[in-house]
């Protein structure tokens, strides 16, 4: 008896064999550079998807939606469908991104205008205080800008819920947020210096992929694994 139990412990148990490397499901890096050499070319497809659909102000959000409804199936290694994806992505979820769409443009006139007032303030410890808060606001916004897209799409939850779980990911998880925040940044100034080309191809699908490959991992380590939602298979 207690041989066959040692004999399992060192080499396994015969009736469940061991995991081969393409069994193990990927993760972070390894996960993004198979999804990126894998999809390339439709990677530049749903790039220019992006591009054409949020040229009317109005159809933004939806477009967001279906981009990454797309890059959410790519991360969970669904069968992706691009143009049928991203219509189901933009349609499934046209009300809410609409919504949240309105409340980015809203917050963000605020504190552009805050901005403005604070910097023309004679007050200097009002100016330079009223700066360097709106400032921390903004970035606070951008960071959780990084889950709300994301979160939408991959689960049945509610505008405010979206937005207190954004904001709570962002705090927990700061420093790892802001270093993918500074990542997209990066290729989006490269994009720039080299005139746009990248950008126009890639560059949208580059920073949306890393976002979603991350996402992945915080909403697996706080919400699937406490299974405190409804996952969403839109």
């Amino acid at each position: 008896m207690f041989g066959n139990f040692f004999n399992q412990m060192y080499f396994g148990n015969p009736r469940k064999p061991d995991l081969k490397p393409e069994d193990i499901p990927k993760k972070g890096i390894p996960l993004f550079i198979d999804i990126f050499c894998s999809n390339f070319w439709q990677l530049i497809s749903l790039n220019l998807l992006l591009i054409i659909f949020s040229i009317p102000i109005i159809t933004i959000g939806p477009a967001f939606a279906g981009f990454n409804h797309v890059l959410r199936n790519y991360v969970f290694g669904k069968n992706v469908w691009l143009w049928n994806d991203f219509k189901d992505g933009a349609f499934k979820n046209l009300k809410q991104s609409l919504i949240i769409t309105l409340i980015n443009m809203l917050v963000a006139f605020v504190l552009i205008n805050n901005y403005k007032i604070y910097s023309i303030m004679n007050n200097d410890f009002i100016k330079k205080s009223g700066i360097i808060i709106t400032g921390l606001i903004g970035l606070m916004y951008l960071l959780m800008n990084i889950y709300i897209f994301p979160m939408m799409v991959t689960y049945d939850l509610k505008t405010k819920h979206i937005f207190k779980n954004a904001f709570i990911f962002s705090v927990i998880e700061f420093p790892r947020t802001l270093g993918i925040l500074l990542i997209c940044l990066f290729v989006l100034f490269v994009s720039i210096i080299l005139a746009f080309i990248p950008l126009v191809l890639i560059s949208f699908s580059l920073m949306g992929l890393i976002i979603n490959v991350f996402d992945r991992m915080i909403f697996e380590k706080y919400i699937d694994n406490k299974n405190q939602v409804t996952g969403n298979d839109n």
